[in-house]
């Protein structure tokens, strides 16, 4: 007997209350094969270590930090969901293999051992690796985050250098976004627990509660924990310096996939949106992108309509003029994916507005409290405003002090008397309040993307060359 539409709906509605600690794992997800339900002071793998923070989830995994009572130093463990497990196994040795041969230097991180978690929700594996910071995309995320250039540049140039060690060894990493780009952390290792709680405070917590209003059973936790900001911190522990994570789509330049990469789309290169091979030029064009996004903080390609492969083609075309001759007659399904069946796709259409790269690195926009200039409007929000007189004061409270050599929040600054916010008309006539990129910057940035984003892959420059290109030596 089929479900009937009410046992559907009942089994699709949400089974838990959101629980006020911002951002979290999907909670949907506590149930047999998914998250394991994990608790502050929680030990593991015989006891050795011992959960004390939350450092982040992801849509496979939770990410916690530990104490390594054996070895007496701090460890990020990340928990799988128990159905991924095994898949994420396989590919975890493989990169691990990847990342191994590459360099012995922290630009490369895996996992220093794994053991296993038997838990109410199935087995799930359980990888222990070094403790990072925030990711580049955290750091330089439109509106919430700007890097400064100097450390765009730096943090470009080393993930560059590490590309280019990996492509010294034939091999490619075929998911290089910045998500995968992590900012260290300095000598964590020094910190105690109570200094942990001294610089990030104490974990927060939110009961999880239930729709139906029934304690929640063994296959999820009590209560759901926030994730550490390194933000928070008087302190800064946030090094200067990058890791490449996640060698989960790495491949030999002799060996590519066969299937599409699983890299999210607005650092897809055009030749693997139309369906031919990646290769190490397409790692090429991902840092491209990833350079876009750490001095700008917007992607290139990453407008909000762009979920297919055939929406980024159409950005291409905007930013890069017409696709080759030998590419137009690819055809695209319903889904936005390339098919070589013509019963089932038609080709992408062609746009008469462009949107060169050359006028959108130009219009980048800069802090105006490192950039003093007397066109300016813009006013750096105090640390002494009155927080009661102000909407939303999370959002526009600046970094603390010891940030702001390297960081900034555009949502923490004034234009006249209106805070910068988001999305809309209002924010972009702001927008044009603040300085843009120096001419001289702007003039080397541009010449540096040039070189990469070209649709022929063979006429693609090599990470290698880029090394020496003056945009990435502009500080030295």
């Amino acid at each position: 007997m089929a479900p009937s539409r009410d046992d559907e709906e009942l089994s699709c509605s949400p089974r838990f209350l959101l629980t006020g600690v911002g951002d979290t794992e999907d909670l949907e997800r506590y149930e047999p094969g998914g998250f394991h339900p994990v608790h502050l002071g929680d030990r593991y793998d015989g006891g050795r270590y011992k959960v004390i923070h939350k450092l982040g989830a992801g849509g496979f995994s939770t990410v916690w930090l530990a104490q390594d009572l054996m070895q007496r130093k701090w460890v990020a463990l990340k928990i799988v969901l128990a159905d991924e497990s095994p898949s994420v196994e396989t590919k975890t040795f493989l990169s691990h293999r990847v990342a191994s041969q590459c360099s012995s230097d922290a630009v490369f991180v895996t996992y220093s051992r794994y053991f296993h978690i038997d838990g109410p929700n199935g087995r799930h594996l359980c990888l222990v690796l070094p403790v990072l910071g925030p990711s580049a995309s955290r750091l330089s995320q439109y509106m919430d985050s700007r890097i400064e250039p100097w450390l765009a540049r730096r943090a470009g140039y080393q993930t560059a250098r590490a590309l280019a060690d990996l492509h010294a060894q034939n091999l490619c990493h075929g998911d290089l976004t910045t998500a995968n780009i992590m900012f260290r952390v300095v000598e964590f290792d020094r910190y105690t627990e109570d200094d942990i709680y001294r610089l990030f405070g104490k974990p927060e917590t939110g009961p999880l509660e239930t729709e139906s209003g029934e304690t929640p059973g063994a296959e999820a936790p009590r209560y759901i924990v926030k994730s550490l900001d390194f933000l928070s911190s008087e302190t800064d522990i946030i090094s200067n310096d990058i890791s490449l994570i996640d060698f989960d789509q790495a491949f030999l330049v002799s060996s590519p996939p066969g299937e599409m990469l699983a890299t999210p789309i607005e650092f897809l290169a055009p030749e693997v949106a139309v369906g031919r091979p990646a290769s190490s030029a397409s790692d090429v064009w991902a840092l491209g992108c990833s350079i876009v996004r750490l001095r700008s903080g917007e992607g290139l390609f990453s407008a909000y309509d762009i979920t297919s492969p055939a929406d980024l083609m159409r950005g291409i075309i905007q930013a890069l003029g017409d696709m080759p001759a030998s590419w137009e007659d690819t055809l695209f399904d319903s889904d936005g994916q390339p098919t070589k069946d013509p019963a089932k796709g038609k080709p992408v259409w062609k746009f008469t507005d462009k949107r060169p790269i050359k006028e959108r690195v130009y219009r980048i926009w800069d802090n105006p409290s490192s950039r003093a200039s007397k066109s300016t409007k813009a006013l750096a929000v105090s640390q002494g405003e009155n927080v009661d007189q102000v909407l939303d004061w999370e959002r526009h409270k600046p970094y603390p002090r010891c940030f702001l050599h390297k960081l900034w929040k555009p949502t923490a600054i004034k234009v006249g008397d209106v805070y910068l916010h988001g999305y809309d008309d209002e924010s972009d006539n702001l927008l044009e309040a603040l300085p843009k990129i120096p001419e001289e910057e702007a003039a080397l940035l541009y010449d540096l993307l040039s070189k990469i984003f070209v649709y022929d892959p063979s006429e693609r420059v090599s990470v290698k060359e880029l090394l020496d290109h003056p945009w990435f030596h502009m500080d030295d």
